[in-house]
């Protein structure tokens, strides 16, 4: 017997009639207001250009909407333009008031609310989600009385913000009209948005469905991230305990919002799928999701995990987080070093290793990458695609708990890192441009010329400040004549060519002869650097030759295993 098919309802509407004809409310799982001023302006200024030049009609893309009730719509995607319809609607609002013509903002009044005549005031028609809908009430729309409140999140600084964009477009409009023409001509900007500023309103008679639409009908709307789409999908796989799974998410967002960073939840759910699944491409995150999470429970105890691991990825950005109390000493050390130089496709793999190794394992696991990450970067490799199946496979095993100790783990990636020829080759040929990598290089290969401790880590800098020295420096004058301007390219960032000074010694140096700066370098305290002055001369022959020595003690700095 062949399935019934739920038919997929669709409406040519104005958009600020949708209003007028409809009970509108962002359900509290969707995400809140994010339209930044490009958008709004945008907005604003495509509307002005379609009236201004007289077109017939404005097309504004589609909406999903779930209907609850024939009038009652909940919104899947298209709450941006609503919201900045509904707010560039009060700021006309609010004008008009404010030159008299009560009758004209009336009747923008009753298109963004209708009156409750128990509690004697006006109904919004329009309702955000949790986190946006009461400071979009009080203080943007300011239909229904009550005090202002403050700006507590990013999203009501949004809000706010367009509030100010959508006040300026309308003094913009009205700028060349006198004032007592001003109730007319926002009169036929209202006209236009209720007309001839068309959606395409679709309704669809399922959340499931509707979600599925967001991938291709976010006509003008902020593209629905899949962290969007993994975040719907797993409340409505939640069920009756839609509020724990939504508790769960808010407390995941909470802990990765302190670093602060856009678009941190999609980067953050991209590096604990591939902990967990292993391979999986930018673009499948979300069907991913959907194929290994079914029910309830599955989801619950996804955003568990999700909840704990985003725990782990803060700790791993900070050094001094609580987590490593329990761990060695020398795994803060470790931490830290990793955030100078990791590669983003060990990220996976240092997830499963908070997650699943003992301290004493996780420790000695973090001290392999740091030597991982080095021979990668130093060789290339860590920008190479190649790296990262054999890497994120084995942050799978690792949650899978095939993999217990840094030994296996190596073997399961062990083709992927550099092995000593290849790292020793291509250290002797190596350029750093980057001066905090450089110093770190320089010091951890100091440090072990002179046979002390740990020279891996990110070392603890002199009272006195280090400097990072090019010989032949970057901007040479006529005392640098034996490089022409192709070798000054080739050999100034050579790791060969630089060279750690205390600051008192190197503020005078700047584009002084390798004679009179050999003078200085034979009075430095660093080992590497005191050699430079044993050098008659300073040519691209003893630069290469200079990087082979650096060359064979990197071999010692960073082994393969500790």
């Amino acid at each position: 017997m062949p399935r019934s098919i739920e038919e997929i309802g669709y409406q040519q509407i104005g958009i600020a009639n949708i209003f007028h004809q409809y009970w509108l409310k962002v359900p509290p799982n969707q995400r809140e207001y994010a339209w930044e001023d490009d958008e709004v302006t945008e907005l604003f200024q495509d509307l002005s250009e379609a009236i201004n030049q007289g077109e017939e009609s404005y097309f504004l893309g589609s909406i999903v909407v779930v209907p609850k009730s024939p009038q009652q719509l909940e919104v899947v995607d298209g709450q941006q333009r609503l919201a900045t319809t509904a707010i560039l609607l009060n700021s006309m609002r609010e004008y008009l008031i404010s030159i008299k013509e009560d009758m004209i903002a009336e009747s923008i009044m009753r298109l963004l609310s209708d009156i409750d005549t128990d509690a004697r005031n006006y109904v919004p028609r329009l309702t955000l989600n949790t986190d946006d809908n009461e400071f979009f009430q009080r203080s943007i729309l300011t239909l229904s009385g009550g005090e202002p409140i403050d700006a507590r999140l990013r999203s009501h600084e949004l809000l706010a913000r367009a509030k100010e964009l959508a006040n300026e477009h309308v003094q913009n409009i009205l700028r060349e009209h006198k004032v007592s023409v001003h109730g007319d001509v926002i009169k036929n900007w209202v006209d236009f948005l209720r007309f001839y500023t068309i959606i395409i309103l679709l309704k669809s008679p399922s959340a499931s469905n509707a979600y599925k639409m967001f991938e291709t009908l976010n006509d003008r709307g902020i593209k629905t991230s899949q962290s969007d789409l993994i975040k719907n999908y797993l409340f409505g796989q939640a069920g009756s305990r839609l509020v724990e799974a939504q508790s769960k998410w808010s407390q995941m967002r909470g802990t990765l919002e302190t670093l602060e960073e856009e678009e941190i939840t999609l980067t953050f759910l991209r590096q604990a799928i591939l902990s967990y699944y292993g391979p999986v491409r930018k673009e499948r995150l979300f069907d991913t999701v959907e194929t290994q999470i079914r029910g309830t429970q599955r989801s619950l105890s996804f955003l568990d995990s999700l909840e704990s691991t985003s725990i782990d990825y803060i700790a791993l950005l900070n050094p001094e987080a609580d987590k490593w109390n329990l761990y060695p000493a020398t795994t803060r050390k470790s931490v830290q070093t990793l955030n100078l130089i990791l590669i983003r496709p060990m990220w996976p793999l240092m997830l499963a290793v908070a997650r699943h190794f003992d301290p004493i394992e996780a420790d000695k696991a973090y001290r392999a990458m740091i030597s991982w990450c080095v021979r990668l970067l130093v060789t290339g490799s860590g920008r190479s695609g190649a790296i990262e199946q054999p890497f994120y496979s084995g942050a799978k095993d690792i949650t899978d708990q095939k993999i217990k100790n840094v030994k296996d783990l190596f073997t399961e990636i062990e083709n992927a890192i550099p092995n000593d020829i290849r790292f020793q080759q291509a250290f002797e040929i190596v350029t750093v441009s980057k001066a905090s990598l450089a110093r770190y290089f320089l010091r951890s290969i100091e440090m072990t010329a002179k046979h002390e401790p740990e020279p891996w880590f990110i070392p603890n800098d002199d009272k006195v400040a280090i400097n990072l020295e090019h010989i032949l420096p970057k901007k040479p004058d006529d005392n640098w004549t034996q490089f022409n301007r192709d070798e000054l390219k080739a050999y100034c960032n050579k790791i060969g060519n630089q060279a750690l000074l205390q600051a008192s010694s190197n503020s005078f140096l700047r584009n002084s002869p390798f004679i009179e700066k050999k003078i200085v370098f034979g009075k430095s305290p660093y080992e590497l650097t005191r050699q430079i002055s044993n050098y008659a001369d300073w040519t691209g022959k003893e630069i290469l030759e200079r990087q082979k020595l650096l060359a064979k003690l990197a071999l010692k700095a960073w082994p393969l295993l500790p």
